[in-house]
């Protein structure tokens, strides 16, 4: 199993709040954190954030990302949309457990409106934790063959 150091981390405004909180926590615990997100007053458009995160866990700058925005769901829609990227909103421990060992997800999206602080750190280290099950690897072979296929124009 790679070891996860390097961190790609996004929020937008929603999750401005939590954002300084959740990201001392990732540093606390040891990780190198590069934060893509919104760090003004006002509004933004989560995509911007969500592809600056899954490009650069796309292209190896990353070992994982995370995005938090309202309920998550925006910011994986638009992550997912970056070849390379498995994004998944994870909305308890569970399924950030399973996105991780059954998914391969490279990245989590959670909700700051869904979730408080306490919650949203556990379920990132939860994610960061839990190793790919290798009994699942044909799976997402599938996954990047759609991607492929898809990006050619013959979806």
């Amino acid at each position: 199993m790679e070891k996860i150091k390097k961190l790609a981390f996004g929020t937008d405004h929603a999750a401005a709040e939590m954002r300084n909180t959740v990201k001392e926590y990732l540093k606390d615990i040891g990780y190198e954190v590069e934060d893509f997100g919104f760090g003004e007053h006002g509004v933004c458009d989560y995509p911007d954030y969500a592809v600056k995160v899954a490009e650069a866990v796309a292209n190896k700058k990353a070992d994982r990302g995370i995005l938090i925005c309202g309920t998550g769901i925006g910011m994986s829609i638009a992550a997912n949309k970056v070849k390379g990227t498995i994004a998944a909103v994870c909305w308890d421990e569970d399924t950030a457990k399973l996105a991780a060992q059954h998914n391969g997800a490279n990245v989590i999206c959670l909700g700051s409106r869904t979730a408080t602080v306490s919650e949203v750190c556990h379920r990132i280290k939860i994610f960061l934790e839990t190793p790919f099950e290798e009994r699942h690897v044909k799976r997402i072979v599938k996954i990047h063959d759609i991607e492929k296929k898809c990006s050619r124009g013959q979806g």
